[in-house]
């Protein structure tokens, strides 16, 4: 006769997916804009709060390298200023391109600094 094995405290059972957080939600709002070219270089949150709303600051760094890819850039870029991002759970304050910086030769390439400010809802 197999006997179950014993759960400890702190132990995860197999179909348990971890939490995914507005930041995460964010970096995947933008990455759905930016497509497969971009890539995540830094991403900080820091708890934030007023008298009358919690959320979180954020600061994410893309690259683009390659022709492809800086157009991919300037599409978010568009999207950004559009306030086409929406992120679930979340109410986006404030969403702002902070750098953009581009570069032509050797290769082309773009590094993308977005400040953003996320309320929770």
């Amino acid at each position: 006769m197999n006997k179950p094995i014993p759960r400890t405290a702190g132990t995860r059972h197999a179909g348990h997916r971890p939490r995914i957080t507005a930041g995460q939600r964010l970096a995947l709002a933008l990455f759905d804009c930016a497509g497969p070219m971009a890539r995540l270089v830094r991403h900080t949150e820091n708890q934030w709060s007023s008298a009358t709303f919690t959320g979180s600051r954020h600061t994410l760094i893309l690259r683009f390298e390659g022709h492809t890819a800086i157009a991919a850039a300037e599409t978010l870029a568009v999207a950004i200023s559009d306030d086409a991002i929406t992120v679930q759970s979340a109410l986006i304050a404030e969403l702002t391109i902070s750098r953009f910086d581009q570069t032509v030769l050797p290769q082309p390439s773009a590094e993308m600094e977005i400040s953003a400010l996320l309320l929770d809802q």
